[in-house]
């Protein structure tokens, strides 16, 4: 099997040759060390859009799935206002200005939202959500349609290809001013927080008819629901508010069969339910510490979910060979029966990690990662 047939059979909850790969979110300072320890400055041509996804290493390290990242953003210009060797100050593509840094990977500081009220969503975001933006792909002026094609149809000689964007909530967030002035501004206008994710998504279902036309294979959605205590929203507000909203975004993928993958850091046991009724086949991160047990995982939604991740970064950063070879081979163990498993560290890739525990990681998952599963 080659990575795009291999991907797909897992997906469907198909037993493939082997077990999937996929480790593509490095926190910058992780790359760093890794040079200094050896790693090539340059170890394949594939760049992200978006500059806090790093991924030198995805054909280095054997990855299955290439994300083409679709520009979801409003488009504004980027002012930078003070820069200094650690960090800056800017206003960003959304329209927020925040201050992040520059010399270490780190949440930025929110400084400025650009929406603190409902009328600020109305006159600075909701007119630049067009779909028909003849620069975005959605656009039927959009002049390189047949470009986009072809380029999608070579990455797929090598991956399965998905396309990424970040889903409704945390669009919000970046237009909010980060997580608590999203849950304020929720609790406070539940009216606005719906009529928000409804028009966020369904800008992001139009965008995502361009890339189908393109020939993606799939959608891989980023949309933290969660933290390590459970998820942001009740399951019941959950219901009410966002999940009418991925609902949207995964329908033309539900329609021609193709899988939806959600991304969502956190705790997301009492969602999982809705999780998989709004369309999603494919769960990741799965964090150890937010008690996504992949084991309780598999035994109630195997037959329903596709589980990603659930490598324990603590374990790869401090846990001696054995230590690290009995995370692989349990994990694969419990979750890759009968299919349905792409590994993946349960987080980013810290610089804990040094780059010769991280190359006996992915060794490990080569040895015990073949159908037949060993024991």
């Amino acid at each position: 099997m080659d990575s795009r047939e291999r991907i797909a059979a897992i997906l469907n909850r198909q037993e493939p040759d082997r077990v999937g790969f996929q480790d593509s979110d490095f926190f910058a300072d992780t790359f760093e060390r890794w040079h200094s320890e050896g790693l090539p400055r340059a170890v394949d041509g594939i760049k992200p859009n978006w500059p806090w996804l790093n991924v030198p290493g995805l054909r280095y390290f054997g990855n299955d799935i290439y994300v083409v990242w679709a520009d979801i953003s409003p488009r504004y210009d980027a002012i930078d206002y003070e820069v200094s060797e650690d960090w800056c100050i800017a206003k960003d593509e959304f329209g927020s200005t925040k201050k992040s840094w520059t010399t270490k990977s780190a949440s930025p500081q929110y400084l400025e939202p650009v929406i603190r009220t409902p009328q600020d969503f109305t006159e600075k975001i909701d007119p630049l959500l067009d779909h028909e933006d003849m620069r975005r792909v959605s656009s039927s002026h959009y002049p390189f349609k047949h470009e986009l094609a072809r380029a999608m149809r070579r990455f797929q000689r090598e991956f399965f290809v998905v396309v990424g964007m970040v889903g409704p909530f945390e669009y919000a967030t970046y237009l909010c001013g980060g997580l608590a002035a999203t849950l304020i501004l929720v609790m406070k206008n539940q009216d606005f927080a719906s009529y928000m994710f409804s028009r966020i998504a369904d800008f992001l279902c139009r965008v995502c008819e361009g890339y189908l036309e393109a020939g993606v294979d799939g959608l891989w959605l980023f949309d933290d629901q969660g933290s390590q205590d459970g998820p942001f929203l009740s399951p019941k507000l959950y219901a009410k508010l966002l999940k009418p909203a991925h609902e949207v975004i995964c329908e033309p993928f539900r329609r021609r069969g193709l899988p939806r993958i959600l991304h969502s850091d956190g705790n997301l046991n009492p969602i999982i339910f809705h999780l998989i009724e709004a369309g999603f086949v494919a769960l990741h991160p799965l964090q150890n510490k937010a008690g996504m047990d992949i084991k309780g995982l598999k035994e109630k939604y195997g037959r329903e979910l596709t589980l990603i991740g659930g490598m324990d970064t603590h374990i790869l950063s401090s846990g001696d060979p054995h230590e690290i070879e009995d995370e692989v081979r349990s994990k694969i163990t419990a979750a890759g029966q009968e299919g349905g498993y792409i590994v993946a560290s349960d987080g980013p890739v810290p610089p804990t990690i040094s780059l010769e525990k991280y190359r006996f990681y992915v060794e490990q998952v080569r040895k015990y990662g073949s159908y037949p599963l060993k024991a």
